[in-house]
C-alpha cells in the first residue's frame, strides 16, 4: 500500500461524498489498510472524473465509469476485481442517496476473478534458504533483516504483524508468539523456533536501538515509530536479489515468503489444518486456496483421459 498513500484527491469537490460514504457504520471494524484501499479506489476514480471535466457524481455516467476502468486496464486482474467491488458497493450508496440514477449492482452484475492470480509468486525450499542464508547478520541493521526474513519465510508472518510486533507478544517461557493479527484481528499463536530465538535475542541485544517503544522494529529517523511496510518490503527484495534468485515474474515481497511457506508445506504432506494454524485461518477454506499453488501434488491425482475407438 505505500504507493497508494500517496494518492491525493485533487479535486476537493468530491471530498465531502468520499468522507461520508467512508464513515458508514459497517466500515468501523474494518482494517485501516481495507479503509486505505477503499479510499484509493474512490479517489482515483474522482480524480479521473475531474479531468474529463466532470466534478459531481450527479453529472457521472456509465460512460465515465467505463472510461475509468479503462484506465486501470493496465493492473492485474485481481487488483482490478477488487476495486470493481469497491465500486459497486460505492454506486450502490450513491444511488440509495438519490446521487446517481444508476446503481453499483446495475453497473457491475457481475465481476468476474481470478483468485490464482494472487498466489503464483511462491519459491522452494532452496530458494528461500539462499534468501535467508544471503543476510549479513554481523552487522547491526543485517541482525533486524534477518530477522523480519526469518519471521516472514518461517512463521508465514504478514508484513503489518511484523511490523507491528511488541515486546509483550514475544512469551519466552513458553516459546512461542502470540498477537492478535492486524488484517482479521483473529488471535494467531507461533511457535518461537531456536533459529528465531537466537536471532530475535541477537537483534534485541545488540542491534535495536534504546527507545521506550514497545514495538520489536522501531525506525530510526521517525523517532522510533513503526517501520513502513515499503521498508519491510525492500528489506526482503535486497535479500531476493543478493542470494541471485529468479524474481523476473514473480512477486517477491514478504508474502511471496508466506506463500512460499504455504507451498512447501504442502509438498512435505503437512495436513491442512496445520497449515491452517500457521498461516493464522479462522476457515480451511481460505487456506485451501494454497492447494491451487502445489501443481506438482495435483499432478499426482490428476485422472487419466479414458482413450476413445470408433468402434
Amino acid at each position: 500500500m505505500s504507493n497508494n498513500n500517496k494518492v491525493v484527491l485533487n479535486y476537493q469537490e468530491y471530498n465531502p461524498i468520499i468522507e461520508s460514504y467512508l464513515s458508514l457504520p459497517e466500515f468501523e471494524s474494518k482494517a485501516s489498510d481495507t479503509l486505505r484501499g477503499k479510499r484509493v479506489t474512490i479517489t482515483t476514480l474522482c480524480n479521473y472524473l475531474g479531468d474529463s471535466k466532470i466534478f459531481s457524481f450527479s453529472d457521472c455516467s456509465p460512460k465515465d465509469v467505463a472510461g475509468y476502468l479503462k484506465s486501470i486496464s493496465h493492473l492485474s486482474s485481481s487488483t482490478k476485481s477488487s476495486r470493481l467491488f469497491i465500486l459497486r458497493h460505492f454506486f450502490n450508496y450513491l444511488h440509495t442517496q438519490r446521487i446517481t440514477i444508476f446503481s453499483g449492482n446495475e453497473l457491475f452484475p457481475v465481476i468476474v476473478t481470478n483468485k490464482r492470480d494472487r498466489i503464483l509468486s511462491f519459491y522452494s525450499e532452496d530458494e528461500v534458504n539462499k534468501v535467508i542464508s544471503s543476510v549479513d547478520n554481523t552487522t547491526a541493521r543485517g541482525k533486524r533483516n534477518l530477522l523480519i526474513v526469518l519471521l516472514a519465510a518461517e512463521l508465514g508472518m504478514r508484513s503489518s504483524d511484523i511490523r507491528r510486533l511488541k515486546l509483550k507478544n514475544i512469551h519466552w517461557e513458553h516459546n512461542t508468539i502470540e498477537f492478535n493479527q492486524f488484517k482479521t484481528g483473529v488471535f494467531n499463536q507461533l511457535p518461537l523456533l531456536e533459529n528465531i530465538k537466537y536471532a530475535m535475542i541477537d537483534y534485541l541485544k545488540n542491534s535495536r536501538p534504546a527507545c521506550d517503544s514497545d514495538l520489536v522494529f522501531v525506525g530510526i529517523k521517525n523517532n522510533y515509530q513503526m517501520i513502513d511496510a515499503s521498508q519491510v518490503h525492500s528489506i526482503v527484495t535486497k535479500y531476493f536479489l543478493k542470494a541471485g534468485v529468479d524474481i523476473s515474474t514473480r512477486k517477491h515481497g514478504p508474502h511471496s515468503l508466506r506463500h512460499s511457506l504455504a507451498s512447501n508445506l504442502l509438498q512435505n504432506n503437512t495436513p491442512m489444518y496445520v497449515i491452517k494454524d500457521v498461516l493464522g485461518h479462522t476457515n480451511l477454506n481460505t487456506t485451501r486456496i494454497y492447494l491451487n499453488i502445489d501443481f506438482s501434488t495435483l499432478l499426482m491425482f490428476a485422472l487419466e483421459v479414458p482413450y476413445e475407438t470408433n468402434d
